[in-house]
């Protein structure tokens, strides 16, 4: 990865307290942009072209993180964006689900900085 800001992500998650990670985590190595809701998050991918997607599952509304991924699945833009699950759900077998679901990574809840990095940075590199 190249030094300085490249990547441009765009979080989607409704907990303060994972915002506030993230943007500690991530804020130094990648333009971020965090919204809490499906709906502010087809605004901003309709404004502008991420680079990577972090989705929570569990938004707090009645449209999930899933619901979001295929939605922007149907969008020629985000295709082939990469986007990572991020979510509590940390059962056997969870991370074959969510990527049989069309996500390209999944983090589960609580994830260390190393976890997330090595995800972020290892999708990045594959696409």
């Amino acid at each position: 990865m190249s030094a300085g800001k490249t990547e441009h992500i765009l979080v989607v998650e409704d907990n303060e307290d994972p915002q506030i990670l993230l943007k500690y985590l991530l804020e130094s190595r990648f333009f971020l942009q965090i919204v809490t809701r499906v709906g502010d998050a087809l605004e901003k991918t309709s404004e502008q072209l991420f680079d990577l997607l972090l989705v929570d599952i569990n938004l707090g509304e009645e449209r999930t993180g899933v619901d979001l991924l295929h939605i922007l699945r149907e969008n020629d833009a985000y295709a082939h964006i990469p986007m990572v699950a991020i979510t509590a759900y940390a059962m056997p077998g969870d991370y074959e689900r969510f990527i049989a679901m069309g996500f390209d990574g999944y983090v589960s809840k609580p994830f260390t900085r190393l976890e997330l990095l090595t995800a972020i940075d290892s999708i990045l590199l594959n696409h």
